[in-house]
């Protein structure tokens, strides 16, 4: 999925419609790092941010923007040279739930996954229909 999004092409993420909903890949370098050998915890925000945000975006055509957003450090993302999996979908995308259309406020939930399948970091937040319809 081609994005318009300057922030995350900088990072070198790129898009796919996919279970769970939209899903970016990202491969971590010496220029993200936070603690000796890791990822900066605030660069796997944005991550999560703009793969979270761009959900509305490759599910509705709508650009949405960041209201809230709650993370959960649980692993950290080695710079090992491999890449991670940013994964975002809405409540109501898991199987079971009723599927949620484009509403103006949408709760949206994401995770950052390790090569090895490790979830490292988890994430959700409410997003906001831009009125614009414009860069977020």
């Amino acid at each position: 999925m081609a994005a318009d999004r300057s922030w995350a092409t900088t990072l070198g993420m790129s898009w796919s419609k996919e279970p769970p909903g939209l899903v970016a890949t990202f491969t971590p370098g010496a220029g993200h790092r936070g603690p000796p050998g890791r990822l900066h915890g605030g660069l796997a925000a944005a991550v999560l941010d703009e793969t979270m945000a761009a959900l509305s975006l490759a599910s509705d055509g709508v650009h949405s923007v960041t209201a809230k957003l709650e993370l959960r450090y649980r692993h950290p993302v080695p710079l090992d040279g491999r890449p991670v999996r940013a994964e975002a979908w809405r409540d109501g995308s898991r199987p079971g739930a009723s599927a949620g259309g484009p509403r103006r406020i949408q709760t949206v939930h994401g995770r950052l996954v390790l090569a090895d399948g490790t979830v490292a970091v988890e994430a959700s937040g409410l997003f906001v229909r831009s009125p614009e319809g414009g860069d977020d």
